[in-house]
């Protein structure tokens, strides 16, 4: 869990549009009014993001939430239910 040290500056959401667990986290996220907080990016429009995820976050599984901290490291998070909890306590 990221500390108030390392409070995140930027999150990212890697998802595509056919995905139950993306959709599901994504209306989440609104519920939340997180929205306007996490930027999208959707793996099979732009397969950039999906090679990004594969090289950073070790696996092309989606939804997953890239969380850049304050002090220049990121975090992959994968699995709806983690994504939500932590957005949650955000």
């Amino acid at each position: 869990m990221t500390t108030l040290i390392n409070k995140p500056k930027k999150f990212a959401l890697y998802y595509y549009d056919s995905c139950p667990y993306c959709a599901f986290t994504r209306q989440s996220i609104n519920e939340l009014g997180q929205a306007k907080n996490i930027e999208l990016r959707n793996i099979q429009l732009q397969p950039e993001y999906r090679t990004e995820l594969i090289k950073n976050g070790g696996k092309a599984q989606v939804p997953c939430l890239r969380i850049d901290n304050v002090n220049g490291e990121s975090e992959w998070l994968y699995e709806s239910d983690d994504i939500i909890k932590y957005l949650q306590c955000a």
